[in-house]
This record gives C-alpha cells, structure tokens and sequence, in this order.
C-alpha cells in the first residue's frame, strides 16, 4: 500500500454571498485553483492520473461539474475525474477517495478538494414538469433543499443544531453567549490571519468582472459581543443559533496536489505533509454535531494520540455550538482550534470547505513547525470526517 502525502495546497479566496465572487461561475473557482495549483508545482500536468472534486449544490450547474473543471484546466482531457457530493464533506471525501487510489496503486499524482458557488445556486420548481392548472406555485431555493436542509428529518441544519444545544447544555457550556464569544473570536482570529499575510501562501487571485480577488471577504473583526447579542435567533423564537455564530454562505474552491510517497521522491519533489490516517463516522441523521466529536475521538485513538500531540484542529465551524461542543467534549484548547479563524468568520461554501481548510491547514504545519494536523468536519445525514496529517 503506498504512503500517500500532500505535495501543495492552494484555495481561492473565501467570497461572501452576493460578495466578490459572486459573477464567478462555480465550475471556474474550480478551474482557477486547479490551474493555480499546478502553477506552483514543478510536476507536470500530464503526470496527474485523477482528479476528485466535492462539490454540493449541483442542481443547474450542469453535467459533472468535477469533469467540467478539469476540461477547462490546463489537465489533460483525458485526466480521469470523479466528483463527490456527500455535503459538507464533499471536499474532504474527495481527498480520502484520491488517497485510497493511490494506496492502491492506482495512481501516483492526483488534484482533489472541491468547490462552491451558493451565490449561483438557482431557484427551482419542483413538480413544474407535470404541469399545474391552478392555484399557487412554490419555489425553492436549492442552496437551502440541496446543502443546509435534513430531507430525513424534514428540518434545517439549524434547527439540529439547536437540538445539540438542548441535549448537551446541562454537561458542557452550550449558551447563547459561549456561542457568540466562540463566533467573535473566530472573526479577530481570521482578520488577523489576514492582516498578518498568513493565508497569503495558498491564495490563488480570481479574475471578476470588476477585477482581481486576492483577499478574503467575511471576517468582522470590529464587531462586539453587544453586536451579536442584539440579533435574533434564526430557527427558533427562543433559540440560540444566529446569523453571526453560524456559518456564513459563500464562495469558494480549493485543491491539493496528492502523490504516492514514492513518486514523489522519485521526482524530487518535497511534500508538505504525509496523510496518517481517516476516518467517517455516522450516526442518526439528528446527531450529525455529535459524530465530529466521535470522530476526532476515533482517529486520536485509533493511531494512539491525543489532544496534546495536536498542534493544529481545522474543524469546520458549521455552527459555534458545535464547535464549542467538540472542543469542550474532547478536550481541544481554544488555542488549537481554527487558529487562524473559520467558517464563522469566512463562510463554508458546502463542497469546497474540505479542500480550502486541508490546504490552509497543511501550510499552518509549515509555517509553525507543528507536527501533526486535523482537517474534517460534520457532514448532514448524521455523519462526520476527519483526516489526520503529520507535516514533512
């Protein structure tokens, strides 16, 4: 079985709804940080066998957008391809199924990650085929039935995480206010990170219609907690998940640049981080906040490590109650998680999040010489992924 490791890793800029990216086609975020990526690396195109692409709103943006990417890259057009939607951790999966390909000896260069355009997602008419002769039409929104909606369970991811609130909050601190201080240092974090260039490595510029994106859009550092505590609940009338300590809709791609071990040493080329293992766990589809912390505890267990053996935990914030909960059920210091900020502060654009945070995180490994890094997230249905690296 080869050893697989993570060459290089780029991501667009993050783009708020309706923000910077907003005229960018998702299937072009795809292909900028594709070509981005091979810009950076001494291994020619040609060398890449498969590409596996997350992406999670699908609905109008054509036939396998993973494969339309990779036509509008400079890859090969007969560079295989594959795209995963498995929601929030499209992009994540996509990185574990390329790395099992290359364990199995079935490649030795491949470009996995994901990416997103909630901005574009269109409008839908369900049933509008059949006809309808009188009466009201309803439409929905397809970012919401296709990424932030529980078909099972009928609900909005909101709602679930509200219920997480209500089974947990008696053991660990769940409230309103841990979850707005959790959200307010999410955002000074990230625009930190930003002013102090530290994303600056594995940024790839878009071209707009109104010019180059190089900076993050998202992060409001100068908010107070007064600012949070002032906004309503947004699935309940006495809830405690808000617009503010949820993530934000936006837009985005990123990819990795995947190798067997041996290749890449063969080509000469240094990897930035080796994959150690993975792991996805499921439970009911009502717990899907809880399966992050079990599968953080899992893949710890399961190659003998702890918290303190951890130096970095990129854990998509879908919501800060979960964050809180996973931090608070596992033992994860504040300091650890989401160094540089997170989807609170950025947005999680669904099937891009696992590529932008695996590249982010694998160069925080670099920058502060950490050993070892965790990049995963929940993913609705009940279910989580985490991946465990350590740095090269």
């Amino acid at each position: 079985m080869a050893n697989t490791v993570l060459i290089d890793g780029v991501r667009t800029p993050h783009g708020t709804l309706l923000g910077a990216l907003a005229d960018v086609a998702a299937v072009e975020l795809a292909r900028t940080a594709i070509d981005g990526l091979l810009d950076r690396t001494s291994v020619p195109a040609d060398e890449v066998e498969w590409v596996s692409l997350g992406n999670a709103i699908q609905a109008g943006i054509g036939q396998v957008p993973g494969r339309q990417a990779v036509v509008e890259s400079t890859l090969p057009n007969d560079t295989q391809t594959t795209t995963v939607n498995e929601a929030s951790g499209s992009g994540v999966r996509a990185i574990t199924l390329a790395a099992d390909r290359i364990s199995a000896g079935r490649a030795t260069f491949a470009i996995a990650g994901g990416f997103e355009s909630m901005t574009n997602a269109p409008w839908i008419l369900p049933d509008y085929r059949k006809g309808r002769r009188y009466g009201d039409v309803t439409i929905r929104d397809s970012m919401i039935l296709d990424s932030l909606w529980d078909v099972n369970l009928d609900v909005h991811m909101g709602e679930i995480a509200e219920r997480l609130v209500d089974r947990h909050d008696d053991t660990y601190d769940l409230s309103r206010e841990a979850q707005d201080r959790y959200a307010l240092e999410s955002h000074k974090r990230a625009a930190a990170a930003i002013e102090a260039g530290d994303f600056d490595e594995e940024i790839v510029p878009v071209e707009t219609p109104d010019g180059r994106v190089e900076r993050d859009g998202g992060p409001r550092p100068d908010s107070t907690m007064d600012d949070l505590a002032s906004l309503p609940s947004a699935f309940r009338d006495d809830g405690t998940v808000t617009a503010a300590n949820a993530s934000k809709l936006s837009d985005g791609a990123g990819v990795v640049l995947l190798a067997a071990d041996a290749a890449a040493q063969e080509m000469g080329v240094d990897p930035m981080a080796e994959l150690v293992d993975y792991r996805i766990v499921y439970r009911d589809p009502d717990e899907f906040n809880e399966a992050v912390g079990d599968v953080v505890e899992t893949v710890l267990t399961e190659n003998d490590l702890t918290v303190d053996d951890i130096g970095t935990c990129w854990i998509n914030e879908a919501f800060a109650a979960q964050a809180v909960y996973v931090m608070e059920r596992v033992g994860i210091p504040r300091e650890k998680m989401n160094p540089r900020g997170g989807a609170i502060a950025f947005g999680h654009p669904i099937g891009a999040s696992g590529g932008m945070i695996t590249a982010a995180m694998a160069h925080e490994l670099h920058a502060e010489n950490l050993e070892y890094g965790l990049s995963g997230m929940s993913i609705g249905g009940g279910g989580a992924i985490m991946s465990l690296w350590r740095r090269r």
